[in-house]
């Protein structure tokens, strides 16, 4: 095994013979188109050898969320010849074949988990070949925008029976089960990505409303308008290394509402209507079950599960004594904070807060098993699950099974540099929950609590929907029967011609029956052949991950697994897209090519995900599972994340370039709390009681104390309808308007309804708010003066 002692630009030096050995691959880039409701992309792999002999070259990687393969191109001196899909068995067939007489042969392969494997066999000497990869992928759609993720890289997963070791100081390798994982060849793991291929992007953004913002967390953006509601992004500089994934966020100035449609290459009508969780109103209040689960693995160490603990004492503020919850924090064991729900009263969330304290990152990750014990607390009385995790894990189709099985809602809030956003959108889907993902080095409470406050209760229930006057309309797949706030509903479906039609939505909210109806127009567009290819890859991916995997046992389960095969085939063939049983591959025959002589094979490496350490995952030098020894020295996997506290963020903006970055710590006043602003509203949110006001000595002292903290909500950007606090906002309003205010004189209780009837109309009252929330959470008394303040305040408005 070659050990890297020099690098020099994209090359690696042999320690022990002093040659340099030429990387096989050397580029990566991404192009493609981006919609609210998915991307068409290409992805362009670029392979180099001036080794002696023929090479056979094999890159490994995870597809997105809601992705399927369509095709490839294989480009070379003098040739370029287009992939066929053909079930696994003959595409594997025709490469060995191809690699036995000396053909160039390109296979692209899936296997569990939506890992892939892209085979280039016989690449000869000084020979540069380009594959060009057409996929289609989904979006985290938001009612104001989007988040997009693309893996440049592959994260180390957790595996009861994987294998791990590492083979230097800076190189590890993992080894699944065969016996459910087949002949798939995961990459090795670098810790230095300096030394590996290139990556890049360029894609275009449309949107149907206009784009108010595109950032990326991840990395350094450039972007160049091409109108209101289109965009093209692409990498500020000339490349970047292989160690993160593309993350991109777009938000636009209104809510995304409406339908695309046209008419595909099959002759089919197809749409995809897009309806803002806004258009369904709101529920009434009523008494939540929740309970929160907390990965406490190795990979989560550091700053994110620190600010996860955070986030679940900023969440309970959000409660009051009728709610019910509970905590239960995973790593290869469980730990539940108690036997059953706990009442949201003060003194419980004091008695979690303390628990907190001792739940520190270790050991593996058995995702099941958390939210199978969050599903026995909360019984047949059902209710919601919050998961806070990475979702770093191997063998996920199980998983999904079990979740599916417990009949509970589970919400994910993932976070990591290397994509499981895959799993876990799949994992709330099929629960019927919501799923957001973040970088490590974004904050991890803030969208905790934001997450908390979308899922307080749908927004509509039993969500119906018909199509009318479309000819042969199907609806596929299955619209989500509830919608939660800031997430809208998507449906796609298509017609068996060019049409004009509607599509009737009826839903519940409380006891109220509601409907809307949705104008629908087919005519051929551009745009009608990528409806077509979006929805197909969401249905595959959807029947593959519920296929059993390694726990098909017996002949019930077997004739089952028989079915979905035979379903997922046909599928595949339907919509021309590769999935877990159809292949797609390519054979070139070239002038000089040489039977019998076999190639070399070489696994193109990856980097270890950034801000994830090496140590956490591999041993120099060992021969035996890793993972499974954390198992019983939990403290093996511990602190695998780095300390980072705040987004650091590339953030650009089409409207106020500059106005619209915020500063990453904005200071209190000089003398006052020494914290910043989301800090400061993350103990406000946690000290909130459980009748929605804050403490103080009497009861005039805790509407003064609440009814500041409400104003510096409101000042800096939380109302009851927006902002990551607005279920706090809500529940301090409702203490305010409560009969505590009859304790105070008429001109005080008068005052504190005019400042309920400002915000409820979603006006500010300026002051300087932020000057009192020392006092406000060391529960002392406020001066007297502060109800003059806010007196004028009021009279400013």
């Amino acid at each position: 095994m070659s050990t890297v002692t020099e690098v020099a630009g994209f090359q690696l030096v042999n320690a022990q013979t002093g040659k340099e050995v030429r990387l096989v691959m050397q580029h990566l880039h991404l192009v493609g188109k981006i919609l609210p409701i998915g991307g068409r992309l290409v992805v362009q792999h670029t392979f180099s050898s001036q080794e002696a002999k023929p090479l056979e070259v094999i890159y490994s990687f995870p597809l997105p969320r809601d992705a399927a393969l369509r095709r490839f191109r294989v480009t070379g001196k003098e040739f370029s010849v287009h992939s066929q899909l053909k079930p696994v068995e003959e595409a594997v067939k025709a490469y060995e074949e191809g690699i036995e007489q000396g053909h160039l042969s390109t296979l692209v392969r899936q296997y569990r988990d939506g890992m892939v494997n892209l085979n280039l066999g016989n690449l000869q000497p000084n020979e540069t070949v380009t594959v060009q990869l057409e996929l289609l992928a989904g979006v985290e759609l938001h009612d104001r925008g989007f988040r997009f993720r693309f893996p440049f890289t592959l994260a180390p997963t957790y595996h009861s029976r994987a294998k791990s070791m590492g083979v230097d100081d800076g190189t590890g390798e993992i080894e699944l089960p065969e016996d459910e994982f087949g002949d798939l060849i995961l990459p090795q793991f670098k810790t230095d990505a300096t030394i590996l291929h290139q990556v890049g992007f360029d894609l275009s953004v449309t949107m149907p409303q206009p784009i108010q913002e595109i950032g990326s967390p991840s990395h350094a953006v450039r972007f160049r308008s091409k109108g209101a509601q289109e965009a093209r992004v692409s990498l500020a500089q000339a490349h970047d290394v292989p160690n993160r994934d593309l993350v991109l966020d777009v938000r636009t100035s209104q809510c995304l509402s409406g339908v695309l449609a046209g008419v595909g290459k099959d002759g089919k009508g197809h749409f995809a209507a897009v309806f803002s969780s806004e258009t369904f109103g709101q529920l009434a209040d009523s008494p939540r079950r929740v309970v929160f689960v907390l990965d406490r693995s190795g990979s989560m160490g550091g700053a994110p599960i620190e600010q996860a603990k955070k986030a679940v004492e900023a969440c309970l503020g959000a409660l009051s004594d009728q709610d019910q919850f509970g905590l239960v924090a995973f790593d290869n064991q469980v730990e539940i904070f108690h036997s059953g729900l706990a009442p949201g009263s003060m003194e419980n969330r004091e008695s979690l807060r303390r628990f907190l304290q001792s739940v520190n990152a270790r050991g593996g990750t058995e995702l099941a098993a958390g939210f199978l014990e969050a599903a026995r607390l909360l019984g047949k009385s059902g209710g919601d699950v919050m998961l806070l995790t990475d979702g770093q894990v191997s063998g996920t189709e199980d998983i999904l099974q079990k979740a599916r099985s417990a009949g509970i809602r589970i919400h994910a809030l993932g976070i990591g540099s290397a994509s499981q956003d895959r799993f876990l959108s799949l994992l709330s889907e099929q629960t019927g929950g919501v799923c957001r993902f973040l970088t490590p080095r974004e904050r991890v409470d803030l969208p905790a609590v934001d997450l908390f406050a979308s899922i307080r209760r749908p927004v509509a229930i039993d969500v119906r929907v018909k199509a009318e006057d479309l000819p042969g309309a199907t609806i596929l797949p299955e619209p989500p029967s509830m919608v939660f706030s800031g997430n809208p509903l998507v449906v796609f479906g298509e017609s068996s011609e060019e049409s004009e039609g509607q599509l009737r939505l009826a839903w519940e909210a409380g006891d109220e029956k509601r409907t809307m109806v949705q104008r629908v127009s087919i005519q051929k567009s551009s745009v009608g052949d990528t409806l077509r290819l979006i929805r197909g890859a969401k249905l595959i991916t959807d029947l593959e991950s519920r296929m059993i995997g390694s726990e098909a046992r017996g002949v019930v389960k077997k004739r089952e697994e028989d079915r979905l095969t035979t379903r997922l085939e046909a599928l595949s063939q339907s919509y021309g897209l590769a999935s877990r049983q159809m292949a797609l591959v390519a054979i070139v025959e070239r002038a000089g090519d040489k039977p019998g002589q076999l190639p070399e094979t070489r696994v193109v490496p990856v980097g270890m995900p950034q801000d994830v350490q090496f140590n956490s995952y591999f041993t120099a030098g060992s021969n035996v599972a890793y993972l499974s020894r954390a198992l019983r020295q939990p403290e093996m996997a511990s602190g695998a994340l780095g300390d980072f506290s705040s987004l650091t963020a590339a953030s650009i903006c089409l409207e106020r370039p500059l106005q619209r970055i915020r500063q990453a710590v904005k200071a209190f006043p000089p003398g006052k709390l020494h914290k910043n602003v989301e800090d400061v509203l993350l103990e406000l949110a946690a000290s909130i009681e459980p009748d929605g006001g804050m403490s103080g000595p009497n009861e005039e002292q805790r509407v003064l104390a609440s009814l500041v903290t409400l104003l510096f909500f409101i000042a800096e950007g939380h109302t009851s309808r927006v902002g990551t606090f607005r279920n706090h906002v809500l529940r301090l309003v409702a203490f305010l308007q409560s009969d505590i205010t009859k304790s105070l004189s008429s001109d005080k209780g008068t005052m504190v309804k005019r400042v309920c009837e400002v915000i409820s109309e979603d006006r500010m009252i300026s002051g300087n708010w932020s000057t009192y929330m020392e006092e406000v959470l060391s529960g002392r008394p406020l001066e007297p003066i502060l109800w003059t303040e806010i007196e004028q305040a009021l009279g400013n408005v």
